[in-house]
């Protein structure tokens, strides 16, 4: 048997008769406070699942409920720059489609490319551009429910909420100014080392996606300062508010979701 149906069948035993509404996956220093928790295990428990290194990420599966709705979330990732295969990756992905959860959220931080993404600004992804190659299926269409984002953004009256384009690199480095002046170019609004990988995981299983990153600063180049995981992850914390009132709607908004 392999490494994701002995997984899912530890989480469906744990899950029992609750039906998720939607799994999340959070990335670096995002979080979310849920409502209501029904058990939570650490990765190192989950057969098949690898324990982030990065600070930010800490490697829960939790159950629980979140704005009246069941959810399965994913307390960080593992990226390919930590030296992991594809099929690591998106190794959550398709332990939450075997779960028979068709709607997933995921989540990311970024630097803005764009002028007008301000930091704890959270941009729903649109499409990506990936800088470096990457191995995954892709179907030949729109990897991210576009339905499903505009119904959201429409919900989102008055929040710090718009759509764009992510640029996906394999990392850990910060890109160089002259790369940010390609992205831009290219039509990138964001660039993160995220996120995308998983996304066209999902979207091949024929999964709901919606793509979720917060403004954590301005990309390389764009600003004096220097880059910082640290500065990321407090940026990442400070709009966790407004994270969780994007969720929040995101849940309401997702196609055949089911209320507590």
């Amino acid at each position: 048997m392999s490494r994701v149906k002995i997984a899912r069948n530890l989480l469906s035993e744990r899950l029992g008769e609750v039906r998720p509404s939607a799994a999340i996956i959070l990335g670096s220093g995002c979080g979310l406070e849920l409502d209501r928790v029904h058990w939570s295990l650490t990765a190192s428990n989950i057969p098949g699942f690898i324990a982030p290194s990065v600070a930010g990420h800490s490697g829960h599966v939790t159950s629980g409920v979140f704005a009246n709705y069941e959810v399965l979330l994913m307390q960080g990732r593992v990226h390919y720059y930590e030296g992991v295969s594809t099929d690591r990756v998106t190794f959550q992905v398709r332990l939450i489609h075997e779960l028979g959860i068709k709607n997933i959220i995921l989540v990311s931080a970024a630097g803005g490319i764009r002028a007008t993404l301000n930091s704890g600004e959270i941009m729903l992804v649109e499409g990506h551009i990936c800088a470096q190659p990457l191995t995954a299926t892709n179907k030949g269409r729109s990897v991210y429910d576009a339905l499903w984002r505009e119904r959201v953004i429409a919900a989102c009256g008055g929040l710090p909420v718009s759509s764009g384009v992510y640029v996906w690199t394999i990392g850990p480095s910060y890109e160089t100014p002259a790369e940010i002046v390609a992205f831009e170019r290219r039509g990138g609004d964001a660039v993160g080392m995220s996120l995308v990988p998983e996304a066209m995981e999902a979207s091949a299983l024929d999964m709901h996606v919606l793509g979720a990153t917060i403004i954590t600063n301005g990309a390389a180049g764009l600003h004096e300062q220097e880059l910082n995981h640290e500065d990321v992850l407090r940026a990442a914390k400070a709009a966790r508010t407004n994270l969780a009132d994007v969720l929040a709607k995101a849940l309401i908004q997702a196609p055949q979701s089911y209320r507590t």
